[in-house]
């Protein structure tokens, strides 16, 4: 075969690969454009911890605090948490390799919910989540469903109640600890069906067996890649061969389209590939620093000491939470006014100082030195979010190996680590999936407008591109049928 006939076949076969590869694999990433844009604008159901503090009701220390639950003084204490529940304190107990604890405070007795219970706690919360009074149109147990599969592992089972409000709420309850874990409304259901539902292939039935479901998503990110890069290839070829589109009509402005937005739509796809890690390809696992910040572990002799000591002087709080900090056992407080402030073990206010902060970079950095440490009052490229201001001041670590920390100055708490591989994601995946690579893209309104007109660029290669294969494979089953078929 000559290579003039040799090329041809190549050209030919890349040609239907591209063709009929497009019809379903373009059908997907059309979706992929369309569920993009819904989320830029909505995002996934959840709920933040202070939206959480905000659903509480004051503790009630006059009822505090009795514990007859068998406990043992030697016991290691991961987290320690005086909530109001059921209208009474209680505390939620964390220890190793058990289930989580429940005591009411008031009876000193370990508490169990069932339906009842559940339904008594969401009914209390109501009120404050939805602003207004609702009347109870539904309630059920639940594993899991579309808005909490593949979370809340540790709150299950779940008690799932639907109210009649404008907003249609639905709040969730553990039925492990009584905590309200999250809560939807109809407007935010609809939109993430049309949005990161289909986007993320997020179907309960897939989204259910963690593995499959991503081994799915890298494999269609992949075939995504693939066709985007052989459209390029064969839209490049053919300006090479004409110094202008020898393409009429439909497939003339798919060529033209597809030259301008393919490298946008290329790198969506390849950045979507590079969110899931495949492989362990960007893995960025820590040393194990939240230890390392908070010292040895507690011990339940010194957290009951401590809680009889913030009983005798109480703070007015929604939430009280352990916050061990270089061996030694502080608290964080969340006030009604939605602040939160830090208390040391005798219930004293006790805010960390940039004396503590900086030992705290010390015993981060181990062997390895420190490059810099101060307190950051604006965003930097590795601390930012990508749809509402981040938290601010943090406190920024950066190590000689570039490895950098961010603390928060209220509890010294890591609030986000970037070592090599979690830097290169940032860029690889923050970067060229939201296009944020300095902070003057994600002013808006100017982030929407460039990511509309790529997004909706896409659309229109993905939707030409479907359209026109789907009519040629029509013509090419109809020219089979009529050779198979003779006259």
């Amino acid at each position: 075969m000559s290579t003039a006939s040799h090329a041809s076949v190549v050209w030919r076969t890349t040609v239907v690969v591209h063709r009929y590869l497009g019809v379903a694999v373009g059908l997907l990433m059309l979706m992929w454009f369309g569920s993009g844009i819904v989320m830029m604008y909505v995002k996934f159901p959840e709920i933040s911890e202070r939206e959480r503090m905000a659903a509480l009701a004051p503790i009630q220390w006059q009822s505090c605090c009795r514990i007859e639950e068998r406990i043992s003084d030697d016991d290691q204490v991961i987290r320690a948490q005086i909530e109001t529940v059921l209208g009474t304190p209680a505390l939620r107990l964390r220890r190793p390799g058990q289930p989580d604890l429940l005591v009411d405070l008031a009876q000193g007795s370990a508490m169990h919910f069932d339906a009842e219970r559940a339904r008594t706690i969401a009914l209390d919360a109501a009120t404050r989540i939805i602003g207004t009074a609702a009347e109870l149109r539904s309630a059920e147990p639940i594993e899991q469903d579309q808005w909490t599969v593949g979370r809340h592992l540790r709150d299950r089972p779940l008690y799932r109640f639907s109210f009649d409000d404008p907003k249609q709420t639905a709040l969730y309850v553990s039925g492990t600890n009584g905590q309200i874990v999250l809560w939807t409304t109809a407007t935010q259901r609809f939109w993430n069906w049309l949005g990161a539902v289909p986007h993320w292939l997020y179907l309960t039935a897939l989204r259910s067996d963690g593995p499959l479901w991503t081994e799915v998503v890298i494999w269609t990110s992949i075939l995504g890649t693939f066709l985007t890069v052989m459209g390029l290839a064969l839209g490049i070829i053919q300006i090479r061969r004409s110094s202008i589109s020898s393409y009429r009509g439909l497939f003339y402005w798919h060529h033209l389209a597809g030259l301008f937005f393919g490298v946008a739509t290329l790198t969506w796809v390849v950045s979507g590939l590079f969110s899931m890690n495949p492989w362990g390809f960007l893995d960025s696992r820590g040393r194990g620093e939240q230890p390392t910040l908070q010292g040895r572990a507690l011990r339940w002799s010194e957290v009951r000491q401590s809680i009889d000591a913030i009983r005798t002087q109480p703070v007015d709080a929604v939430s009280l939470t352990s916050a061990p900090y270089g061996d030694r056992l502080n608290w964080l407080a969340a006030l009604p006014d939605g602040r939160v402030i830090r208390l040391d073990a005798s219930g004293r206010e006790a805010p960390l100082s940039e004396t503590d902060l900086a030992e705290a970079a010390k015993r981060l950095a181990g062997s390895a030195g420190v490059a810099s440490q101060a307190m950051l009052h604006d965003e930097d490229a590795y601390y930012f979010g990508p749809h509402e201001p981040a938290a601010l001041p943090v406190y920024r670590i950066v190590l000689d190996d570039g490895t950098r920390y961010y603390l928060d100055p209220t509890s010294g708490g890591l609030v986000r680590r970037a070592d090599a591989n979690g830097r290169w994601h940032r860029w690889l995946f923050g970067g060229l999936h939201r296009i944020d690579f300095a902070g003057w893209l994600r002013s808006r309104p100017l982030w929407d407008i460039l990511v509309l007109v790529l997004m909706l660029g896409g659309m229109g290669v993905a939707a030409t591109g479907c359209w026109l294969a789907l009519r040629r494979i029509k013509s090419d089953i109809r020219g089979l049928f009529h050779r198979t078929t003779g006259p």
